[in-house]
């Protein structure tokens, strides 16, 4: 997948996702490369600084949430959808970015960073602002770069071949994703998961969450040693809104897979038709960043990923007696990729559901 350019100044606020080309900052510095972990990094305002202080040549992003920090902060960088051993893979030399709720749990990720990557890396964890040298790597330019303390660090073992997954660092009550579906709650700071390939099992630390397991399945047999496993909220700091993106145009469905926002986004798009209680709170959220409206189809089975109210022109049902995959297949099915006035579309939806759904946003 070829990188996708977040450029800088920012774009207009009613723009669409930026177009694949290379993105670059001016190297200040020593030409190092930086590959960001999630939008607290950016909000903190820590990447801000990295840039003054680093002089990267390159900064590369994961998830969706960091590119809509990026751009809400003006900050120019590549966004690959890729997880960040991905990233760094493609680059020996980069540098890992983070910002763990705590510098335990920053730890714990770049240690599964590590491993996955199988070789050294050197790791700028902001939470309590220290360069950490995994496996002998050499940390100490960016650490006196920096004035920060240098840490070393070894990686333990891989974990044991076989289809599960220890996730560490949790929080009980933290939403437990896989490959950006919520699968469980957390109960533990550890959970284990293990799969058979059909279905999933919590073995410790984790209640389970049916409906969103049977998702997962219908990706494709379920394979949680390459999958991407985390937990917890996915931003802490509300979006900035934008105005000024047409209400006319085509609309875009996104079934329980917000994580392709950005690759399905183009001028004609006017707003998004979303299906899933957790699908639908992303969106809300970068809709407020992109000036783009939400027609959400949930069931109630929403777990906390996000939380507040979408672009203007927003709506929210909730399905009456039936489950969200249903109603948005039917919905999918009446789509036919023409352009429509949103506020016609979204009258035209209730009507079409009657009362098989009630507004709740």
């Amino acid at each position: 997948m070829s990188d996708r350019s977040i450029p800088s100044p920012p774009r207009p606020k009613s723009a669409p996702a930026p177009t694949a080309g290379p993105g670059t900052i001016s190297a200040g510095g020593f030409g190092c490369c930086l590959v960001i972990h999630g939008p607290a990094v950016i909000d903190s305002g820590d990447a801000a600084d990295l840039v003054t202080r680093l002089g990267p040549v390159r900064i590369t992003i994961a998830g969706v949430m960091a590119r809509c920090a990026a751009e809400e902060h003006g900050l120019s960088v590549c966004w690959t959808g890729e997880r960040p051993s991905a990233a760094l893979a493609r680059d020996p030399e980069a540098v890992l970015v983070n910002r763990g709720r705590a510098p335990d749990s920053g730890r714990i990720f770049g240690e599964e960073v590590v491993r996955r990557l199988g070789r050294p890396l050197v790791h700028i964890e902001c939470a309590d602002r220290v360069v950490i040298a995994w496996d002998g790597a050499d940390g100490q330019t960016v650490a006196q770069r920096l004035g920060w303390p240098l840490e070393e660090r070894q990686a333990g073992p891989p974990a044991p071949e076989g289809n599960r997954r220890v996730i560490r660092g949790c929080r009980p009550g933290d939403p437990v994703m896989v490959d950006g579906l919520v699968v469980g709650r957390a109960t533990a700071p550890e959970v284990q998961l293990a799969s058979d390939g059909e279905t999933l099992i919590a073995e410790s630390g984790c209640i389970v969450r049916a409906h969103g397991v049977e998702k997962l399945r219908g990706r494709g047999p379920i394979r949680l040693s390459g999958a991407w496993c985390t937990a917890g909220t996915l931003r802490d700091t509300p979006p900035q809104p934008a105005y000024g993106r047409s209400r006319t145009g085509r609309v875009l469905l996104l079934d329980h897979d917000a994580i392709s926002l950005y690759r399905g986004l183009d001028d004609d798009v006017c707003g998004v038709l979303a299906v899933g209680d957790d699908t639908t709170a992303v969106l809300l959220h970068l809709g407020v960043h992109l000036d783009l409206p939400v027609f959400g189809v949930t069931d109630g089975d929403r777990d906390g990923l996000l939380a507040g109210e979408g672009a203007p022109g927003s709506v929210v049902v909730e399905a009456v007696g039936e489950r969200d995959d249903d109603l948005g297949c039917e919905l999918a099915a009446r789509l036919d990729g023409g352009p429509v006035a949103w506020e016609e579309f979204v009258a035209g939806v209730l009507r079409y559901l009657g009362d098989r759904v009630r507004v709740i946003g």
